[in-house]
């Protein structure tokens, strides 16, 4: 891998770091604004529909005026939307800066990671995946540490003005230290053609179906493993902490293994095979210890199935060398599955025995490693 990668990974970390500050913490907006909890929440969709929904429009910005240059400009327009949430206080006003902050992810999400996968040999793209992953773990791990000296401090609003200020730094340092050559793109127009041409290529619908199925089973570690964990502990922090600990660890080894073996199907079906596991372990038993090798053995399989797909999405544009475009539409995957994820297995836990819903994460498990095996070759 280049220098130039080595670069983009610390500074996806110091952006995840600021992302991670401020985003678990929108609820705290009540404490330091004149805004409700239902106000709050608000404010958060806002944010996560606008930095979700929006990179399918503006992922090929990126093909067209340089990725360089659209991330400096989303990761600008980002810090400035979280400093006016940590500085305003008229609720009208807060919903602009979140839209902001989230509109600058949508900007900068594609280019970045379009930016990161052209820094290195074509070979090389599952070991950048893994360490543009582990940057973010990193930024994972560090920014709820950040924002709880923030608080101890009772500066709350602070904590938005320091993500915000992140993410403008990180913004310069793009523009300071990232060579404008790395990027090739043979766009010569946005036109909805090559959106068509994308809908029309089977192989890449095939995989947006399955990582949206992925999605829908990634959106438990954050909604119905939670919940379920109340019955045995107060901290489900330490859920996310093991989750982190885990990807920071093991990420970067995992995409050295799909690298130096070229085995997607191997891979795939035992990162599927260790999630189907974990919700097994659930299903089966019913206490901490079975929780906690839940949660690492779903972490396995999450750490093993990114990079794979990520590596597919950018061989995937390799022929057009529309990049952007590809990953502004892959976001559509992860904008629908983690919500429909979060409803469906916020209402079977709800509506059912936990053991019988963790029999039902098993079996559609299943049913995702089958349609792999059936439509899919990911190649790396």
């Amino acid at each position: 891998m280049t220098k130039q990668t080595y670069i983009l990974a610390f500074l996806i970390f110091l952006l995840s770091t600021g992302g991670y500050t401020a985003m678990p913490l929108f609820p705290l907006l009540t404490d330091i604004h004149s805004i409700n909890l239902t106000q709050a929440s608000t404010l958060t969709a806002i944010y996560i529909f606008s930095q979700k929904a929006t990179p399918f429009l503006l992922g090929p910005l990126g093909d067209y005026y340089g990725y360089k240059r659209i991330s400096v400009l989303g990761e600008m327009i980002r810090g400035i939307g979280f400093i006016g949430v940590g500085c305003v206080s008229n609720y009208y006003f807060l919903i602009a800066c979140s839209s902001l902050a989230g509109l600058g992810g949508g900007f900068a999400g594609p280019s970045l990671q379009s930016l990161i996968m052209k820094s290195s040999k074509y070979e090389e793209r599952a070991k950048v995946s893994s360490l543009r992953a582990s940057a973010t773990n990193a930024g994972l791990l560090l920014g709820p540490i950040l924002s709880g000296v923030v608080i101890m401090t009772g500066k709350l609003s602070f904590v938005f003005i320091l993500a915000g200020i992140l993410y403008l730094l990180g913004s310069f340092l793009l523009v300071l230290f990232i060579n404008s050559s790395i990027q090739t793109s043979k766009i010569g127009k946005i036109s909805l053609q090559h959106v068509t041409e994308i809908l029309q290529n089977k192989s890449f619908t095939h995989l947006l179906t399955f990582m949206l199925m992925f999605y829908v089973l990634f959106a438990q570690l954050f909604v119905t493993l939670p919940e379920y964990a109340k019955q045995f502990t107060d901290q489900i922090q330490t859920l996310f902490l093991i989750n982190g600990i885990t990807g920071l660890v093991l990420q970067y080894p995992a995409g050295l293994l799909v690298s130096k073996y070229i085995k997607p199907k191997f891979f795939i079906t035992l990162g599927i095979t260790s999630i189907f596991l974990s919700f097994l372990t659930l299903f089966l038993l019913h206490n901490y210890i079975a929780l906690f090798v839940a949660i690492i053995l779903f972490t396995i399989g999450e750490i093993i199935i990114l990079p794979i797909m990520e590596t597919s999405i950018a061989n995937h544009s390799d022929k057009s060398g529309n990049m952007g475009l590809y990953f502004g539409v892959s976001k559509l995957s992860d904008g629908i599955g983690r919500p429909l994820g979060s409803v469906l297995g916020g209402w079977l836990l709800y509506s059912l025995q936990p053991s019988f819903v963790w029999f039902i994460f098993s079996v559609f498990s299943i049913a995702i490693l089958f349609y792999y095996l059936l439509f899919l070759k990911m190649e790396t």
